[in-house]
């Protein structure tokens, strides 16, 4: 479930670029380059779209924002803004709508981000959006009510970095309303142990739950209502083969996003997710947002009243193995039915966003996290990996994980891509100069 986030190609000046990696064609009325075509908007400049090795100079790409410590309630219309209007000041709008067209509004204090049928496409087309404040350590709770009320039907929170493939995410299938899987990448490479599923109780689409997601240099959390699922250590990430820890620490956006899983014609996405997702002309799913709190690296990251639970492992979960770490990391031999072994995301440039995890150190963290020993990114805590590591995840959630049979396969599948009828336009054969063309629909 590795992700791209969406971007959305709307009416203008778009400068179609042939260039290669050492020069560049973008111009000073374009200046920013993104995957074959220069353009002056945030779709464009936002740090972490933005390809500084190919745009006009060194100064075009915008800087990374920072992380600002906010809660947004969702009460302003400049909450969330649609990314052809973002100035590129993210203290004016705290989250940038990236689909065109815009499918998120603020009704009644909510952030509410719609899937509507989209008849050319034959699946759903829905809603992504990502904080204008980047964020590289920190602890974010969102309040949210998902759209999980039909088979198909994917809701995410993740904070992601696209520049270099790290993600941490929560996420949500229509099929099983009551179950929250946690997941994380390092470099978008894909290993399927990273992946844990939690039974939280209840209907996630009926009543709002507090996720949170707490992201410290040595480990990551995620909790539920307060209470921690999983506590994943950088220290179990290490892969022998590779001699890295690979656990996510790159400068990401947070996020969140619906997207048509059961109808993205994938079939491993299709099978996690439920299949076909049911569409009428009329039908609107939507996942609500009460509230999002930002606390940066250096505020309090938890506080710790949970009781400690440790939960149990998965029978079915599958691993990578070749030379995979205890944390799950995948090895370069294995490979997904629909993506490569490296989990690299759709060379597409759109994508809805979906959730890694982030879970806290049980041994370096007073953030209730708990030393159950239960098995790291969901391999046996009885097992250890491939290259010797020992599992060192822990949980206090009173529920135990469920099992994952359902689970996406592919860092790729998933990612909730709205794709267009229009085709690139490619630039003119030769000369290597820009090519002017408008387009008005989102380019995949």
């Amino acid at each position: 479930m590795s992700r791209l986030w969406a971007l959305a190609l709307t009416a203008g000046a778009l400068v179609s670029a042939a260039s290669s990696a050492s020069e560049s064609t973008c111009n000073e009325w374009a200046p920013c380059y993104r995957e074959g075509y220069c353009d002056a908007n945030a779709m464009f400049c936002m740090w972490d779209l933005c390809d500084a090795t190919k745009s006009y100079n060194s100064t075009s790409c915008w800087k990374p924002e920072g992380c600002l410590g906010q809660t947004v309630n969702f009460d302003s219309s400049s909450d969330v803004v649609p990314v052809k209007q973002f100035s590129g000041n993210p203290n004016t709008n705290a989250f940038v709508s990236v689909f065109e067209p815009d499918n998120t509004k603020i009704e009644d204090g909510k952030l509410v981000l719609d899937m509507t049928y989209d008849s050319a496409q034959k699946k759903g087309f829905g809603a992504t959006v990502h904080a204008s404040h980047t964020i590289q350590y920190g602890t974010v709770t969102a309040r949210i009510k998902t759209a999980a009320i039909a088979k198909g039907v994917v809701s995410a929170f993740i904070i992601r970095s696209d520049q270099v493939g790290d993600e941490i995410d929560f996420e949500w299938v229509g099929k099983e309303p009551n179950t929250v899987e946690t997941n994380f990448f390092y470099h978008d490479i894909l290993n399927y142990s990273n992946s844990k599923y939690f039974d939280i109780g209840g209907d996630s689409s009926a009543d709002y739950h507090d996720y949170t997601i707490v992201w410290d240099p040595d480990f990551i959390s995620w909790a539920v209502d307060g209470k921690t699922l999983r506590t994943l250590k950088r220290e179990d990430t290490y892969n022998k083969s590779a001699k890295e820890y690979r656990f996510p620490a790159a400068e990401g956006r947070v996020g969140l996003s619906i997207w048509d899983g059961g109808n993205s014609g994938a079939e491993g996405t299709e099978e996690w997710a439920g299949t076909p997702t049911p569409w009428t002309d009329s039908t609107v799913y939507q996942m609500f947002v009460d509230s999002i709190a930002i606390k940066c690296s250096g505020s309090d990251l938890a506080n710790s009243e949970s009781d400690t639970v440790e939960p149990a492992s998965s029978d079915s979960q599958q691993t990578s193995d070749a030379g995979s770490s205890d944390a799950g990391s995948s090895d370069a031999g294995s490979s997904d039915a629909e993506a490569s072994d490296e989990g690299s995301s759709d060379a597409t440039p759109s994508d809805d966003g979906s959730s890694d995890d982030g879970s806290s150190d049980a041994a370096s963290s007073d953030d209730n996290a708990s030393d159950a020993g239960s098995s790291d990114a969901g391999a046996s805590s009885a097992e250890s990996s491939d290259n010797g590591a020992s599992d060192g995840e822990s949980s206090d959630y009173s529920a135990e994980p469920t099992s994952d049979d359902s689970q996406e396969p592919s860092g790729t599948e998933g990612s909730g891509e709205q794709s267009s009828t229009d085709s690139p336009v490619e630039p003119s054969p030769g000369t290597g100069k820009c090519k002017v063309v408008t387009v008005v629909r989102p380019i995949q």
